[in-house]
């Protein structure tokens, strides 16, 4: 559903799900004693650098949970290519640490709610709102860091604008006026 919604209004988007949390779904339905080498495995796929080498990663991955279970097989089969929309970029893997991971989002997240967490009345009427979360969200900006690799973010800049020169364009989603239909509606008459 919010892959759908991005894609919507951001059409030439590049997408990659967090694979923390996807190591972590797929944790779940696995015994105990296979966490290890599923562990090293997602180690490995954080690490590698360039496309190629990241998908004979995921082919181990899917060798390994293929005969173990079905549902984490099916699990790493539901994200698709977008597991690796960062390495298909071809970016530096130093940027690997803090861009394969929601966490960056998440401590943005948590200390915004952390800051409007007692404030219990929004005024419809005013500017309230917009200004609590202005303030909560300035305040969570004080405690961020440079994510790793920050150096060669000019690297992913360069990769996204090649994927979008790449991508062909899709008209806009929804209706399309017509090129006779008048610009403007008509008043109703009184």
């Amino acid at each position: 559903m919010l892959r759908k919604a991005v894609k919507e209004h951001f059409p030439d988007s590049v997408i990659q799900r967090c694979l923390v949390h996807k190591e972590r779904n797929i944790r779940g339905k696995l015994s105990k004693r296979h966490t290890g080498e599923l562990a090293r495995l997602f180690r490995r796929l954080r690490s590698v650098q360039g496309y190629t080498a990241a998908q004979e990663v995921v082919g181990e991955l899917e060798a390994f949970l293929e005969p173990l279970n079905a549902e984490a097989f099916k699990s790493l089969h539901e994200a698709g290519e977008d597991l690796l929309a960062l390495h298909r970029l071809e970016v530096p893997n130093t940027l690997h640490r803090s861009l394969l991971s929601t966490n960056a989002i998440e401590n943005s997240f948590l200390n915004t709610r952390r800051r409007l967490g007692r404030v219990t009345r929004f005024r419809a009427d005013t500017d309230q709102a917009s200004r609590w979360l202005s303030y909560a969200l300035l305040e969570a900006e004080k405690g961020f860091h440079r994510i790793s690799g920050h150096k060669e973010l000019p690297k992913l800049i360069a990769a996204l604008a090649r994927e979008h020169a790449a991508t062909p364009t899709k008209p806009p989603s929804g209706p399309v006026p017509s090129p006779t239909a008048p610009a403007t509606a008509r008043a109703p008459s009184l």
